[in-house]
Parts: structure tokens; sequence; C-alpha cells
């Protein structure tokens, strides 16, 4: 018993000795991150959306200042567009104008000018830079202007408007 015992200690102690020489890894690692495109838009109606006109807003038209208010999360330079989902306006009553145009409601980013007048074309409202909405230029009013004048009848006239935020 005394041999096996021996030999057990011998194989115990090579194992030991191998263990405490101090090997080391020499090399690098080439780490892959996969970002992805990062972009959201919140917007938030600071105003009523329906609009109710006394006789001098008629040819002067109607103003809201800080309609909405719109911040914009982008991990790249972005554009905000507004276009109206259709050429013209829904109108229900008995003597509304099926044919008022779009471009009776102008939308311009508050303390710019002029106003742009919708349609159903894309139009540029605002671009930025990557980053939160803690970034300059990255959270801002919009104002509306709607002046259909004289030349539409009385009645519900609706129109959606339709903003894309995307990549410059």
């Amino acid at each position: 018993m005394i041999m096996k015992n021996s030999r057990l200690y011998i194989v115990l102690l090579s194992l030991v000795s191998t263990k405490g020489m101090g090997q080391s890894f020499n090399g690098t690692i080439n780490p892959v991150i996969s970002i992805q495109s990062v972009m959201a838009v919140s917007i938030t109606n600071n105003a009523s959306s329906t609009i109710n006109f006394t006789n001098a807003q008629y040819a002067s038209g109607y103003t809201i200042s800080n309609f909405n208010t719109f911040n914009i999360k982008s991990n790249q330079p972005w554009r905000l567009s507004v276009s109206a989902a259709t050429p013209n306006f829904s109108a229900s009553g008995s003597y509304a104008s099926n044919n008022m145009p779009a471009s009776v409601i102008g939308v311009v980013k508050s303390g710019q000018s002029p106003f742009k007048q919708l349609s159903s074309t894309d139009q540029v409202l605002a671009t930025g830079n990557r980053g939160n909405a803690g970034i300059s230029g990255n959270s801002f009013n919009m104002d509306l202007m709607a002046n259909p004048g004289y030349a539409y009848g009385p009645g519900i006239y609706t129109l959606t408007i339709v903003y894309t935020l995307s990549a410059q």
C-alpha cells in the first residue's frame, strides 16, 4: 500500500507544479457592435384642433401659436416633413364646398417664417442633429394658420396632417 500512495502523491505533485508555472494569454479581441437606426418623435397637441372663425378672421386668417410641440430622439441627423393626407378637406354640411384645398392650412416652426401651405407633397418643417430632446433644435413648437377666406361655404371641414420623420 505504500507504493500506491506514493505514486498518487507524485501525480498530484506534478499537477500542482504545472499549474503554478504562471502561464498567460496575449492576444486581441475584436468585438463587433451593430447599432441600428433609431428615430422617434413625440407630438403634443397644445391647442384644440377645432377652429371656429369669427367674422374678422375670415379675411385675415386664424393663427394658433405653439399649436404642436415636437420632441425628437435620433441617432442620426433628421428631417421632419409635413403634408396633408389628401389634397382637399373632407366636407360635410348642406352648403359645404367639396373643393377646399389643404393649402388653406399653413404651418411653420415657431419663430420662423413664412408659413408653408399644406399640400399632399411633403415639405420640410424642421431639421436637426442626432441626440435626444435635450439637444438644441430637437424640441420645438409649430404654429398653425388657417385662412379659408370667403370662397368656401359653411360646413364642417376635416383634414389629416401627416408628419414624417426621416434621416437627412
